[in-house]
């Protein structure tokens, strides 16, 4: 959550109300904050952002110092609300938005699959907690043409219903829950949308969609993980639109998995990793290098690693653009003193005759042959060097593009990889490839963690925030609380959160008007835009703005990570008191940086670093958020800065 806090003072203490709404300011109800406190003034405000563009010098020269460190990417963003946390009676009567993944369905074929029967349960649970359900999905009908559950949303809810054993009814047309019948969800029936690709404001997330997609509907539950890499309405724009936005069981299990493959606990760990295109994953490989304890590179990628090392490879299955990235690697291995190994012999297919085939040693002439996959003799070094590790990860194929009939070596990986699960190893099987090589024990509990879908792995291991994680509602939800607790403790100080969520803000105005506060209140609007004109208005004095923990804009590359815009600083730094101050916090260091730098920059040498100018100094207020408590109860810290006007 963004929060940007302005505390209000004046000789007299009218009622906030009274202040702003005679002017005919248009209030609407979103959820950021002016926050009130002895002697100072703040606004809170809540707005969204992604990935850190890090435009100033000295943050820039920061990233590139920790470009190839150690994973250290701060995931306290992975900590979100889930829906079995969630409390059912306020599930009762709701409308909720479950954005579903259709893949688990059409790829449901025989005995349910552990996947399938999560996110079905997180429908049948909603409809026992009383909720009043609409299914949001996709399905590509190129990919699915010959399947007759694709045809239509009515054969898709026909499907749909055989499975969950309850009425679904299709909604043609753009999907909102306003368009249906409110009376006809009283008899426990459940609603599916459109397919969402048929839709261009999805791919585009745009607003007018995402509003339309929220509309009537109070709570968002998310379960499409395979989706959570990708920026769409559905999973991401949806979210600036509900009150509580959670997830479902199968993406907490999947998020649980997840967070699992960078857990070092269980040692030695070694990954094995094949595919190609070794710039492209370069990032994720770095990551994998400075958290595994041995690598072993097959497929394409390891004739990048075998020329990095000086061997002589074929000249037209080197990355010539990728050179520097392999020596970087191989450096970091050889300083953290891991192995890295590669295939010492490849079955191969004789050109122009793929029935002929022979197994070559890696380092010998394979002029004439084509590379299918890793040798006999490859696979006798992994199953002797694997009884040493207690960890196992395997991501990528380890053929050389072939088709899938020449994979005869990951056939026999998987079944090295089944006897390593059976002595008690943990195997994790990211990728179609790995998950179809490694056989399914199906009399028993699922013996390997699994990613049928390798992209959102790559993603989180290249250190990249995923945007369909990061829009849910945190572990511990911003809902004003902060806000309540400084109004409470300052009654003589007005506070004023500001927040683009319009249902979360009138959450917190009925809590406002539960509570009785006349010092405290809460306005939809973004405040980059309209902070001027609200504040400006104010007949007292501005003497504290806070800007707290900030979330993505995910729709503006360039503004992702931009956590505060120019606008919105010169206009803070015009209405601030002098001697007023500008609190900064955030639990990840880097978004620190870049807003003090740009207070700095933009305040034309108005502001100044108040204190010892650290990035570690306590809690000024003796209040904190719940975003802020749930970080310090981890044991993590938060990074923190004051700036005074002079």
């Amino acid at each position: 959550m963004k929060a940007s806090n302005f505390q209000l003072r004046s000789s007299r203490l009218p009622w906030l109300e009274s202040w702003l709404l005679p002017p005919g300011f248009p209030v609407a109800m979103n959820s950021s904050y002016f926050l009130g406190g002895q002697g100072l003034s703040t606004l809170k405000f809540r707005v969204r952002c992604s990935q850190l563009q890090l435009s100033t010098n000295s943050v820039h020269n920061k990233k590139e110092k920790e470009k190839y460190s150690c994973f250290d990417q701060s995931t306290s963003y992975l900590h979100v609300q889930c829906l079995r946390d969630f409390p059912t009676e306020k599930l009762s009567g709701e409308v909720v938005v479950v954005r579903l993944d259709s893949s688990l369905i059409l790829g449901h074929l025989g005995p349910c699959t552990s996947s399938l029967e999560r996110a079905l349960l997180t429908i049948k649970y909603l409809c026992k907690a009383r909720a009043k359900v609409a299914i949001a999905t996709s399905w590509d009908t190129i990919l699915q043409y010959d399947n007759p559950v694709t045809e239509s949303v009515a054969s898709f809810a026909e499907y749909m219903s055989s499975l969950l054993q309850v009425e679904v009814i299709p909604v043609d047309g753009a999907p909102s829950s306003t368009s249906f019948k409110q009376e006809e969800w009283a008899q426990n029936s459940i609603i599916l949308f459109e397919n969402l690709l048929n839709f261009t404001g999805e791919v585009a997330n745009c607003k007018d969609f995402s509003q339309k997609l929220a509309s009537g509907a109070m709570i968002f539950v998310n379960d499409s993980f395979s989706l959570s890499h990708k920026i769409l309405a559905s999973t991401v724009g949806i979210t600036c639109f509900c009150y509580a936005s959670l997830a479902g069981f199968h993406f907490e299990e999947e998020l649980m998995k997840l967070i699992k493959i960078t857990d070092s606990t269980r040692r030695p760990y070694i990954a094995i990793i094949g595919g190609s295109n070794f710039l492209r994953k370069a990032p994720a490989l770095q990551t994998l290098t400075c958290l595994c304890d041995g690598l072993f590179f097959v497929g394409k990628l390891s004739f990048q690693i075998m020329n990095g090392f000086g061997m002589t490879v074929p000249s037209q299955f080197i990355e010539r653009n990728a050179v520097k990235e392999v020596l970087q690697i191989i450096q970091v291995a050889r300083d953290r003193n891991i192995p890295i190994y590669y295939p010492t012999d490849l079955w191969c297919l004789k050109n122009g005759d793929s029935e002929i085939s022979g197994v070559i040693n890696s380092t010998g002439q394979l002029a004439g042959w084509t590379p299918a996959d890793i040798g006999p003799s490859t696979l006798e070094k992994i199953s002797s060097i694997i009884t040493s590790y207690k960890k196992i990860l395997w991501i990528g194929p380890t053929n050389y593009g072939l088709t899938e009939k020449n994979s005869v070596g990951g056939t026999q990986l998987g079944e090295i990889l089944e006897s390593a699960s059976s002595d008690g190893c943990d195997v994790i099987l990211v990728g179609d490839a790995a998950c179809k090589a490694v056989k399914r024990k199906t009399d028993s509990s699922p013996q390997y963690t699994e990613f049928q879908k390798s992209t959102v792995v790559w993603e989180f291991l290249k250190g990249r925030i995923l945007p369909g994680i990061a829009a849910l509602d945190k572990v511990s939800h911003g809902n004003g609380l902060f806000l309540f607790q400084m109004a409470k403790s300052c009654e003589s100080s007005n506070f004023l959160g500001f927040e683009m969520n319009e249902k979360l803000v009138i959450r917190c105005l009925q809590g406002m008007a539960s509570d009785e506060k006349r010092n405290l209140y809460f306005v939809s609007t973004n405040a980059t835009s309209t902070f001027r004109s609200i504040v400006s208005s104010y007949p007292g004095r501005l003497t504290l703005v806070t800007i707290q923990c900030p979330n993505p804009d995910f729709n503006k590359e360039q503004n992702r990570w931009r956590m505060v815009r120019r606008m919105l600083i010169e206009a803070i730094v015009d209405l601030l008191h002098t001697n007023g101050q500008v609190y900064l916090q955030s639990d990840v260091e880097s978004v620190l940086l870049v807003m003090k730098e740009q207070f700095l920059s933009y305040s034309k040498g108005q502001l100044v670093t108040d204190g010892d100018g650290g990035n570690c100094i306590d809690n000024p207020f003796g209040v904190v958020s719940d975003w802020e408590r749930h970080v310090l109860a981890r044991g993590a810290p938060m990074y923190r800065a004051m700036l005074k006007k002079m």
